[in-house]
């Protein structure tokens, strides 16, 4: 009889903390709903094994959002990315310390500083020095918050070719010692699907479903998507566009921000995350550059403070935004997704994650 009343105490509590669950998505969702140029908003929690998801507000043409809604996830692309390098380095296809002019031919001699050579692990943890696009224009169109960005990048994106990337690189300039600043760079994630596909002899996007997507069951999670799979890619909006803006098209390797994914697929992959014992996963999370409050493993960013040694990535274009959060010590990962872009989208976000990890805070202990 006690062991039945002590089982029964467990189960009340589970499915009481399923509903608190529930509830604080319900209230961040409808709190975020708030701010008008929000359209649509898809929240997922994963804690001890459990799912929790809810979408709010509505897609053009499509009604609400639901758990077939396709997102572009952007730069959070690039926590797939690190792990498909950490894979390569525990299966000795690369290694940290290798060369990129070794990697790339000796044409790439540019690429170090003083005698300092740029190394894979340079690229990986973003202090390799090397811009954040590497085409002329890019970044700066974002910076100007214009209502023409989405169409402006959308032409750059069709003058770009893998071709002119690598005659960008060869006359690159470094102007600082590799290893020593973090510089945030799209373009050595690019860079790195380059260099994955070489080792592996496949496509990037071949190689990523071979060894990621296809084994985790993640089926809506990809770079080419299928002609179902494009009517379900959520339509975005950047600033106070009324227009939608028109969807990435991703032209070099889009490993650093070209995968798109169903929340549900996202909360796989936190759930592989955080649970998996795999070889590659774990080095994965090894953090390989720190520096005051900077932490970088292969992508993630980490970072340190009561709850642990946590992971994120943020990830947006001119249409979506997104923040990816893992916290080991709680066994909680948090997926937040928006159909809207504009400089304070992220932080409107990472309150909403903020607030979810406080109210969650108890429970976890």
């Amino acid at each position: 009889m006690k062991q039945l009343l002590t089982l029964l105490c467990l189960v009340a509590s589970h499915v009481l903390m399923s509903q608190d669950i529930d509830k604080i998505i319900q209230k961040q969702g409808k709190s975020l709903l708030k701010h008008k140029e929000f359209k649509a908003i898809s929240i997922g929690v994963y804690k001890d094994g459990q799912t929790f998801i809810n979408h709010f507000g509505t897609l053009q043409g499509s009604g609400k959002p639901t758990d077939e809604t396709i997102y572009e996830i952007a730069s959070v692309s690039k926590t797939f990315t690190g792990y498909l390098v950490a894979k390569a380095i525990t299966e000795g296809k690369l290694k940290l310390e290798d060369h990129l002019s070794d990697l790339l031919g000796e044409e790439y001699s540019n690429l170090s500083f003083e005698g300092q050579p740029i190394t894979v692990e340079h690229v990986i943890t973003h202090t390799a020095g090397l811009p954040h696009f590497m085409l002329p224009g890019m970044a700066e169109t974002f910076e100007t918050l214009e209502p023409d960005v989405p169409s402006e990048y959308r032409v750059l994106e069709t003058e770009a070719t893998k071709e002119r990337f690598f005659d960008a690189l060869i006359a690159f300039e470094p102007s600082q010692a590799p290893g020593t600043n973090y510089k945030y760079s799209n373009a050595g994630a690019e860079l790195m699907g380059y260099l994955l596909s070489k080792a592996y002899g496949l496509a990037f996007d071949q190689l990523l479903s071979r060894e990621l997507t296809a084994k985790l069951g993640l089926n809506d999670t990809g770079i080419r998507l299928s002609t179902d799979q494009e009517s379900r890619l959520a339509v975005g909006y950047w600033m106070k566009n009324i227009e939608p803006s028109p969807p990435q098209l991703n032209p070099l390797w889009a490993s650093g921000s070209g995968i798109k994914a169903t929340l549900p697929d996202l909360m796989k992959w936190i759930d592989f995350n955080l649970n998996s014992e795999e070889l590659a996963l774990k080095e994965s999370h090894r953090i390989l550059y720190e520096k005051k409050t900077r932490w970088v493993s292969y992508f993630w960013n980490a970072w340190k403070d009561k709850n642990g040694t946590s992971f994120n990535h943020h990830g947006g274009t001119s249409g979506t935004q997104n923040y990816i959060f893992l916290f080991p010590k709680y066994n909680l990962g948090i997926s937040i997704i928006t159909n809207h872009s504009g400089p304070k989208t992220p932080r409107k976000l990472m309150k909403s994650v903020q607030a979810i990890v406080k109210q969650l805070d108890y429970k976890a202990k």
